[in-house]
């Protein structure tokens, strides 16, 4: 199956899902839901969110990881 192409919403989309996630674990609230529910998977997470959330957002997205069942 050939891999599906992101496209620039989608990316935009992604960056918005995380800057919104990481606002939340700013504020002491657990951002492993939104992320997971987004259906994003996390290569591209990691690969086009901004460096600033993706450390806020370090341990959420190794749950994610860690359990690939979920989502």
């Amino acid at each position: 199956m050939a891999k599906k192409r992101i496209t620039q919403r989608e990316i935009g989309f992604i960056q918005g899902i995380v800057y919104a996630a990481a606002l939340q674990a700013d504020w002491g609230a657990d951002a492993y839901d939104i992320i997971s529910e987004s259906n994003f998977k996390v290569e591209d997470i990691r690969k086009y969110a901004e460096d600033c959330d993706l450390q806020k957002l370090e341990d959420v997205l190794e749950r994610i990881e860690s359990s690939p069942g979920e989502v």
